[in-house]
Protein backbone atom coordinates (compact mmCIF):
# COMPACT_ATOMS: atom_id res chain seq x y z
CA UNK A 1 0.00 0.00 0.00
CA UNK A 2 2.83 2.37 0.88
CA UNK A 3 4.57 1.59 -2.42
CA UNK A 4 1.33 2.26 -4.33
CA UNK A 5 0.98 5.63 -2.62
CA UNK A 6 4.58 6.51 -3.49
CA UNK A 7 3.88 5.71 -7.16
CA UNK A 8 0.77 7.92 -7.17
CA UNK A 9 2.55 10.80 -5.47
CA UNK A 10 5.56 10.50 -7.79
CA UNK A 11 3.29 10.68 -10.85
CA UNK A 12 1.73 13.86 -9.49
CA UNK A 13 5.14 15.45 -8.96
CA UNK A 14 6.19 14.38 -12.45
CA UNK A 15 3.07 16.01 -13.90
CA UNK A 16 3.99 19.20 -12.06
CA UNK A 17 7.46 19.21 -13.66
CA UNK A 18 6.18 18.48 -17.17
CA UNK A 19 3.42 21.07 -17.05
CA UNK A 20 1.78 21.74 -20.42
CA UNK A 21 4.64 20.26 -22.47
CA UNK A 22 4.03 17.02 -24.35
CA UNK A 23 5.25 14.23 -22.05
CA UNK A 24 7.49 12.42 -24.53
CA UNK A 25 8.94 15.68 -25.83
CA UNK A 26 9.78 16.59 -22.24
CA UNK A 27 11.35 13.16 -21.69
CA UNK A 28 13.46 13.45 -24.86
CA UNK A 29 14.61 16.94 -23.85
CA UNK A 30 15.81 15.53 -20.52
CA UNK A 31 17.59 12.59 -22.15
CA UNK A 32 15.27 9.94 -20.73
CA UNK A 33 14.99 6.51 -22.29
CA UNK A 34 11.57 6.09 -23.92
CA UNK A 35 10.92 2.74 -22.24
CA UNK A 36 11.93 4.07 -18.84
CA UNK A 37 9.67 7.10 -19.21
CA UNK A 38 6.76 4.94 -20.40
CA UNK A 39 7.15 2.85 -17.24
CA UNK A 40 6.98 6.00 -15.10
CA UNK A 41 4.20 7.76 -17.01
CA UNK A 42 1.81 4.94 -17.83
CA UNK A 43 2.71 2.06 -15.51
CA UNK A 44 3.23 3.91 -12.25
CA UNK A 45 6.92 3.10 -12.03
CA UNK A 46 9.28 5.03 -9.78
CA UNK A 47 12.70 5.68 -11.35
CA UNK A 48 16.03 4.54 -10.02
CA UNK A 49 18.14 7.08 -8.20
CA UNK A 50 20.37 7.72 -11.24
CA UNK A 51 17.39 8.52 -13.45
CA UNK A 52 15.84 10.66 -10.72
CA UNK A 53 19.09 12.61 -10.43
CA UNK A 54 19.03 13.26 -14.18
CA UNK A 55 15.43 14.52 -13.98
CA UNK A 56 16.23 16.67 -10.97
CA UNK A 57 19.31 18.19 -12.59
CA UNK A 58 17.40 19.04 -15.76
CA UNK A 59 14.31 20.36 -13.96
CA UNK A 60 15.99 22.23 -11.13
CA UNK A 61 14.19 20.27 -8.41
CA UNK A 62 15.52 18.30 -5.45
CA UNK A 63 15.91 14.52 -5.76
CA UNK A 64 14.40 13.96 -2.30
CA UNK A 65 11.32 15.94 -3.29
CA UNK A 66 11.00 14.15 -6.61
CA UNK A 67 11.24 10.62 -5.21
CA UNK A 68 9.65 10.96 -1.77
CA UNK A 69 8.01 14.38 -1.58
CA UNK A 70 10.41 15.38 1.22
CA UNK A 71 11.03 19.09 1.76
CA UNK A 72 10.60 21.90 -0.77
CA UNK A 73 10.62 21.33 -4.51
CA UNK A 74 13.77 23.45 -4.95
CA UNK A 75 16.58 24.45 -2.65
CA UNK A 76 16.87 28.09 -1.61
CA UNK A 77 19.55 28.93 -4.17
CA UNK A 78 17.46 27.57 -7.06
CA UNK A 79 14.38 29.43 -5.84
CA UNK A 80 16.33 32.68 -5.67
CA UNK A 81 17.71 32.10 -9.15
CA UNK A 82 14.25 31.45 -10.59
CA UNK A 83 12.81 34.52 -8.88
CA UNK A 84 15.50 36.65 -10.50
CA UNK A 85 14.67 35.43 -14.03
CA UNK A 86 12.80 37.92 -16.27
CA UNK A 87 9.14 37.09 -16.87
CA UNK A 88 8.54 34.84 -19.85
CA UNK A 89 11.93 33.12 -19.77
CA UNK A 90 12.29 29.47 -18.77
CA UNK A 91 13.86 28.77 -15.40
CA UNK A 92 17.34 27.28 -15.55
CA UNK A 93 19.16 25.28 -12.90
CA UNK A 94 21.11 27.43 -10.46
CA UNK A 95 24.74 27.80 -11.46
CA UNK A 96 26.33 29.91 -8.75
CA UNK A 97 29.01 32.26 -10.03
CA UNK A 98 29.79 30.27 -13.20
CA UNK A 99 29.93 32.07 -16.56
CA UNK A 100 28.09 29.25 -18.32
CA UNK A 101 24.85 27.38 -17.84
CA UNK A 102 25.13 24.31 -15.68
CA UNK A 103 25.06 21.12 -17.77
CA UNK A 104 22.66 18.56 -16.27
CA UNK A 105 24.05 15.11 -15.55
CA UNK A 106 23.92 12.82 -18.57
CA UNK A 107 23.48 15.54 -21.19
CA UNK A 108 26.95 15.07 -22.67
CA UNK A 109 26.05 11.46 -23.44
CA UNK A 110 23.41 12.77 -25.85
CA UNK A 111 26.04 14.38 -28.05
CA UNK A 112 28.79 13.29 -30.37
CA UNK A 113 31.75 15.56 -31.01
CA UNK A 114 32.73 16.20 -34.62
CA UNK A 115 36.20 17.53 -35.55
CA UNK A 116 36.31 21.08 -36.90
CA UNK A 117 39.19 21.48 -39.34
CA UNK A 118 41.07 24.66 -40.09
CA UNK A 119 40.26 24.12 -43.73
CA UNK A 120 38.04 26.15 -46.02
CA UNK A 121 36.05 24.62 -48.88
CA UNK A 122 36.32 27.35 -51.45
CA UNK A 123 33.13 28.61 -53.03
CA UNK A 124 35.47 30.36 -55.41
CA UNK A 125 38.94 29.52 -56.62
CA UNK A 126 40.10 26.82 -54.23
CA UNK A 127 41.99 26.39 -51.00
CA UNK A 128 44.91 24.07 -50.40
CA UNK A 129 44.14 20.89 -48.44
CA UNK A 130 47.70 20.45 -47.27
CA UNK A 131 48.38 20.29 -43.53
CA UNK A 132 44.78 19.97 -42.38
CA UNK A 133 44.50 19.57 -38.60
CA UNK A 134 41.45 19.65 -36.29
CA UNK A 135 41.18 22.94 -34.41
CA UNK A 136 38.43 21.84 -32.01
CA UNK A 137 35.25 19.76 -31.88
CA UNK A 138 31.60 20.71 -32.35
CA UNK A 139 28.74 18.95 -30.56
CA UNK A 140 25.78 17.46 -32.43
CA UNK A 141 22.98 15.35 -30.97
CA UNK A 142 23.53 11.63 -31.57
CA UNK A 143 19.81 11.09 -32.19
CA UNK A 144 19.79 13.74 -34.93
CA UNK A 145 22.93 12.35 -36.59
CA UNK A 146 21.60 8.80 -36.56
CA UNK A 147 17.92 9.34 -37.36
CA UNK A 148 17.92 12.45 -39.54
CA UNK A 149 21.29 12.34 -41.27
CA UNK A 150 21.43 8.52 -41.30
CA UNK A 151 25.13 8.93 -40.68
CA UNK A 152 27.87 7.69 -38.38
CA UNK A 153 29.65 10.35 -36.30
CA UNK A 154 33.03 8.94 -37.33
CA UNK A 155 32.27 9.87 -40.98
CA UNK A 156 31.46 13.52 -40.26
CA UNK A 157 33.76 16.55 -40.36
CA UNK A 158 33.15 20.28 -40.02
CA UNK A 159 34.84 22.89 -42.20
CA UNK A 160 34.00 26.41 -43.37
CA UNK A 161 33.16 28.02 -46.70
CA UNK A 162 35.28 30.63 -48.41
CA UNK A 163 34.27 32.72 -51.41
CA UNK A 164 31.07 33.72 -53.18
CA UNK A 165 30.57 31.23 -56.01
CA UNK A 166 27.79 29.47 -54.05
CA UNK A 167 26.23 32.74 -52.86
CA UNK A 168 22.50 32.32 -52.44
CA UNK A 169 23.00 28.79 -51.13
CA UNK A 170 26.19 29.00 -49.07
CA UNK A 171 27.88 32.23 -48.09
CA UNK A 172 31.45 33.12 -47.23
CA UNK A 173 32.36 31.90 -43.70
CA UNK A 174 29.40 29.52 -43.43
CA UNK A 175 30.12 26.40 -41.40
CA UNK A 176 29.30 23.11 -43.14
CA UNK A 177 28.96 19.55 -41.89
CA UNK A 178 30.27 17.02 -44.41
CA UNK A 179 29.50 13.29 -44.56
CA UNK A 180 32.69 11.73 -45.93
CA UNK A 181 30.97 8.35 -46.36
CA UNK A 182 29.00 9.78 -49.30
CA UNK A 183 31.73 9.96 -51.91
CA UNK A 184 29.82 8.86 -54.99
CA UNK A 185 29.13 12.00 -57.03
CA UNK A 186 25.43 12.56 -57.60
CA UNK A 187 22.84 15.31 -57.25
CA UNK A 188 23.54 17.66 -54.36
CA UNK A 189 26.11 19.83 -52.64
CA UNK A 190 29.51 18.18 -52.35
CA UNK A 191 32.98 19.06 -51.14
CA UNK A 192 35.44 18.08 -53.84
CA UNK A 193 39.18 18.13 -54.40
CA UNK A 194 40.65 19.24 -57.71
CA UNK A 195 44.41 18.94 -57.62
CA UNK A 196 45.45 20.35 -54.23
CA UNK A 197 42.43 22.62 -53.86
CA UNK A 198 39.15 22.08 -52.01
CA UNK A 199 35.83 23.32 -53.39
CA UNK A 200 32.18 23.12 -52.41
CA UNK A 201 29.97 22.82 -55.49
CA UNK A 202 26.68 21.54 -56.82
CA UNK A 203 27.29 18.26 -58.66
CA UNK A 204 25.21 16.50 -61.28
CA UNK A 205 26.10 13.07 -62.64
CA UNK A 206 26.02 12.90 -66.45
CA UNK A 207 25.87 9.90 -68.81
CA UNK A 208 29.20 8.50 -69.88
CA UNK A 209 30.99 8.81 -66.54
CA UNK A 210 31.11 12.59 -66.37
CA UNK A 211 30.17 15.02 -63.60
CA UNK A 212 28.89 18.55 -64.09
CA UNK A 213 30.25 21.01 -61.52
CA UNK A 214 27.99 24.02 -60.99
CA UNK A 215 28.06 27.21 -58.92
CA UNK A 216 25.03 29.03 -57.56
CA UNK A 217 26.53 32.39 -58.52
CA UNK A 218 26.00 32.95 -62.28
CA UNK A 219 29.31 34.82 -62.50
CA UNK A 220 31.09 31.47 -62.22
CA UNK A 221 31.06 29.11 -65.18
CA UNK A 222 29.85 25.52 -65.06
CA UNK A 223 32.40 22.91 -66.08
CA UNK A 224 32.46 19.16 -66.63
CA UNK A 225 34.86 16.57 -65.23
CA UNK A 226 35.45 13.30 -67.07
CA UNK A 227 35.93 10.81 -64.23
CA UNK A 228 37.67 8.28 -66.48
CA UNK A 229 40.43 10.77 -67.29
CA UNK A 230 40.84 12.56 -63.99
CA UNK A 231 42.12 9.84 -61.66
CA UNK A 232 44.18 11.44 -58.89
CA UNK A 233 43.14 14.96 -59.89
CA UNK A 234 39.45 14.88 -58.95
CA UNK A 235 38.02 13.43 -55.74
CA UNK A 236 34.71 13.69 -53.93
CA UNK A 237 35.44 14.27 -50.25
CA UNK A 238 31.83 14.11 -49.05
CA UNK A 239 28.32 15.49 -49.25
CA UNK A 240 27.25 18.63 -47.38
CA UNK A 241 24.47 17.62 -44.97
CA UNK A 242 24.10 20.75 -42.79
CA UNK A 243 25.27 24.32 -42.59
CA UNK A 244 25.39 27.01 -39.95
CA UNK A 245 25.63 30.76 -40.33
CA UNK A 246 26.41 33.59 -37.96
CA UNK A 247 23.95 36.47 -38.10
CA UNK A 248 25.95 39.69 -38.21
Amino acid sequence: MENSQQQTDFRQRLELLIGSEKPYAWAARHGLNKGSFTNMWYKGGVPRVGTAQKIAAGSGCRVEWLLYGDGPMQDERAQAHEAAMPAGLPALPARGDADEHEIPAGVQEEFCFIPRYNLKASAGFGTSAAGEQPMFYMAFRRYWVKNYLNASPRDLVVISVKGDSMSGVLEDRDTILVNTAERNPGEGLFVIRIGDDIFVKQLQRLPGGAVQVKSANPLYETFTVDLSRSAGEFEVIGRVVWFGRQIA
